[in-house]
């Protein structure tokens, strides 16, 4: 298999997880305490990802401005595009909080699998501590933002699951660009996007996740975000 298409899977199996959890979330009720302990946990594992998969990654490359500048740039993309979700949802309580998971996912997601492919590529081999973190949290991000959603006239079934199967088809191209540029890309590009995730991500987790979860089951929210914290450091240091 060439490293454009094994890129391309990688990819995919890293975004899967939305779809399915969206596939949960149309399939059964879920009760908001459970909705809230998913989101939580996924929170957790969303902080682990960031800290070691991405921005300590970043700053061993050396590229401090870079990874400055692509922090700054996630966090106010996620924050503009928040915020004007919010001006559009203005009145309807679950577009206010299935929207922005579901943009933070497109938002994260497609630099993650950008750095997917260029590991493939590069020869280095995929992190599979990172794909597992991901897709942990991938599960509960999108069953969060479906249950959230389902409910709304505006968000079909159908419509709901062909949105996230989007998602995941742009993550496997994605991750398959990333794959067929190999190691053509100047290291300040991979530190861009590592970082541009890693500011996507936390606005999301501190904006979206956490404080829905905290809305939904109080304080024992702290305890499943530790929870997930450590289930995905537990994971990245049996990669190590």
């Amino acid at each position: 298999m060439n490293a454009t298409l094994e890129a391309a899977l990688w990819g995919a199996i890293a975004a899967l997880p939305l779809l399915l959890g969206a596939m949960v979330a149309l399939r059964f009720s879920l009760s908001r305490k459970w909705v809230g302990l998913t989101a939580a946990f996924g929170a957790g594992a969303l902080i682990s990802a960031v800290s070691f998969d991405l921005v300590l990654d970043a700053s061993e490359e050396g590229q401090p401005w870079a990874l400055a500048i692509g922090l700054a740039l996630g966090a106010l993309a996620y924050w503009v595009g928040d915020r004007l979700i919010a001006k559009k949802t203005a009145g309807t309580s679950e577009g206010k909080r299935g929207l922005p998971l579901l943009m933070g996912a497109v938002l994260d997601g497609i630099p993650e699998s950008f750095i997917l492919g260029l590991s493939v590529a590069s020869g280095l081999g995929v992190s599979a501590p990172f794909v597992v973190a991901v897709a942990i949290s991938n599960l509960p991000e999108g069953m969060t933002s479906t249950a959230s959603l389902k409910d709304d006239p505006k968000f079909s079934s159908r419509k709901l699951l062909a949105l996230w199967a989007i998602v995941v088809l742009v993550c496997a191209t994605v991750a398959g660009v990333g794959g067929w540029m190999g190691d053509s890309l100047p290291i300040e590009v991979t530190v861009l996007a590592q970082s541009f995730a890693a500011g996507a991500l936390l606005t999301m987790i501190t904006d979206a996740l956490i404080p829905d979860a905290d809305q939904d089951i109080g304080s024992v929210a702290g305890l499943a975000v530790a929870t997930g914290f450590a289930v995905a450091f537990g994971l990245y240091q049996l990669g190590g």
